[in-house]
């Protein structure tokens, strides 16, 4: 689906001294990887490259720094409209650029809403349907393989969408997913020293959404070994950077913002395989409707969804291995967590968030329980809910809404 010929790869030596990263043949990580972002496309045949970013920070992290030293080799358009959630209208704009531009690469460059804007502008600009949004509504309709090579490279450790296959658009406040092989990157480049100028706030989020990601990929009803293994290093990993981020009140070191982006990118690699659960079913519409920080947003259920599943019965378990199964695999998250935090995950979630400026619990947002009904009953048939080891009702939920 990718349309990218093989023969124009960038060669192996380019990447030397880099690490590979798991669960993806094209992707490297490493203090100086974004420097060779244009020798890259150039591997890849790239004479025309749209960049895909928001304008902040593209400036912030470097990024725009670096791509002016080889910019001057290939013909430039930039797409710098991207804001966060990206909506169905940014995409609009995105495909309607790149099908005038026509690129041979297009690269995403941002956090992981650059990189869904990109994924969904390389996909749907090579689509013969007008309008993007018909495409999001009915899948079915993606029927032309991408055109141009897709290239990610985040500014965030957090959103771990460089290692995965979908993307999220919100249309009138609602979430949609592009969800296939098309939207998977043909390479990513994750450099450590582009997320260093990052706000300790959007730091934090970024950080909680990578950890409630191996989180649930690692309890998820379609988890196999080598998801669980990948959760788990992401994991060990992310579970002491953010608690020394959190004891030093700084994300300013360099093994902090190391160990972020690499477990960032493994448990995207994890959800990849997975997809995440109802932590992430139930933060969507905390989002689009308080404009929460995704990561916050899903922290909050992340909190009360550990102690739900450590008390799992059989009569409400969907896991294929069972309720004991599902509460051994709550028992290792906090074991890590304990061993690596010197607290429980909750713990260092309130911590975190508290730290950051952001709402510790879901009560403190005070919601109107009337309110809620209709979209949580869109959450709880999603499939990511479905995905989740507990079935869960909606008097399970506003327990802790209102």
């Amino acid at each position: 689906m990718t349309g990218v010929p093989a023969v124009l790869a960038p060669t192996p030596d380019l990447f030397a001294g880099l690490r590979r990263l798991a669960g993806h043949p094209d992707a490297y990580l490493g203090e100086g990887a974004a420097g060779r972002l244009g020798e890259a496309i150039e591997g890849l045949g790239g004479r025309r490259v749209l960049l895909v970013h928001g304008r902040t920070s593209y400036l912030r992290s470097g990024a725009a720094a670096l791509v002016d030293n080889w910019a001057g080799r290939h013909r430039i358009e930039h797409f710098d409209a991207v804001r966060p959630n990206p909506d169905i209208r940014q995409v609009r704009e995105g495909v309607a650029a790149a099908r005038r531009f026509r690129p041979d690469v297009v690269v995403g460059i941002g956090g992981g809403s650059s990189m869904d804007v990109a994924k969904a502008v390389a996909v749907l600009s090579a689509q013969p349907v007008a309008d993007p949004l018909d495409c999001l509504r009915v899948p079915g309709l993606i029927s032309e393989r991408r055109r141009a090579a897709l290239v990610l490279m985040p500014t965030t450790a957090g959103s771990g969408s460089e290692m995965t296959r979908f993307a999220t658009v919100y249309v009138d406040g609602h979430k949609h997913s592009l969800d296939l092989p098309a939207a998977r990157a043909d390479l990513v480049l994750v450099d450590p020293l582009l997320t260093f100028s990052l706000p300790g706030t959007q730091s934090v989020t970024g950080g909680l959404d990578a950890l409630a990601q191996a989180i649930e990929s690692h309890w998820a009803v379609s988890a196999e070994e080598r998801s669980r293994a990948l959760a788990v290093r992401a994991m060990e990993l992310l579970l002491p950077a953010l608690a020394r981020a959190a004891g030093t009140g700084s994300f300013a070191d360099p093994r902090v913002r190391a160990d972020m982006a690499y477990g960032a990118s493994l448990a995207g690699t994890a959800i990849d395989l997975t997809r995440t659960t109802s932590a992430h079913a139930l933060s969507y519409e905390l989002t689009a409707r308080l404009g929460l920080a995704h990561g916050t947003a899903v922290a909050l259920h992340l909190d009360w969804l550990l102690s739900r599943h450590a008390s799992l019965d059989e009569g409400e378990c969907r896991h294929p291995r069972g309720a004991a199964a599902v509460r051994r695999l709550v028992a290792v998250t906090q074991v890590l967590s304990q061993e690596r935090t010197g607290g429980s995950v909750e713990q260092l979630v309130r911590r975190l968030l508290g730290a950051a400026g952001q709402p510790v619990s879901l009560r403190e947002l005070s919601l109107p329980a009337s309110t809620w009904k209709q979209p949580l009953t869109a959450a709880l048939s999603s499939s990511r809910a479905g995905n989740n080891p507990c079935v869960l009702t909606e008097a399970d939920v506003l327990r802790f809404l209102v």
